[in-house]
């Protein structure tokens, strides 16, 4: 069994959600709060950290209770308040932790099985190595919105 290539995986996903908890740190309030590219900027970047729990799943383990509506969470509606930073960053390092142990359990021979996850929660068909593809660019495609807001503030992105 081997895990090879789970774990060049594993290493760019950990710096996808290391960046997620860098721009969570360090973006100031009024950009946190800005509405940038259609979504106000905090809710881009939670939405990034929840949609992992919709992928992922390790037996046992329960994801912390959601910080805003499922509506808000998943960009059906746009968010009044945000949520404290510091609970969203809170929610992203377990997202990290709950990825690590997925990928824990993960061979490379399990990469082109089907994960049941998604497909089991939202009718989502999904290999395993499509699931670490689709973690890894929609953190980045969220981030990227998220860094887009800081430069146009002057202010140096998380890349």
């Amino acid at each position: 069994m081997s895990q090879a290539i789970v774990n060049t995986f594993a290493g760019r996903l950990k710096e996808t959600f290391d960046l997620l908890a860098k721009f969570i740190e360090t973006c100031p309030d009024d950009i946190w709060a800005e509405k940038f590219g259609g979504w106000p900027v905090w809710q881009e970047i939670y939405h990034a950290v929840r949609a992992v729990n919709l992928f992922v799943e390790v037996p046992g383990q329960t994801p912390p209770p959601l910080l805003v509506s499922p509506e808000v969470c998943g960009l059906k509606e746009v968010g009044a308040e945000a949520p404290p930073q510091a609970r969203i960053r809170e929610q992203c390092l377990a997202a990290r932790e709950l990825v690590g142990r997925y990928l824990e359990n993960l061979e490379d021979e399990d990469l082109p099985k089907r994960n049941e996850t998604p497909f089991r929660i939202i009718n989502f068909d999904l290999t395993h190595g499509g699931t670490l593809l689709l973690l890894a660019s929609h953190n980045l495609y969220h981030l990227g919105a998220g860094d887009s807001a800081l430069r146009s503030h002057g202010r140096p992105g998380v890349f």
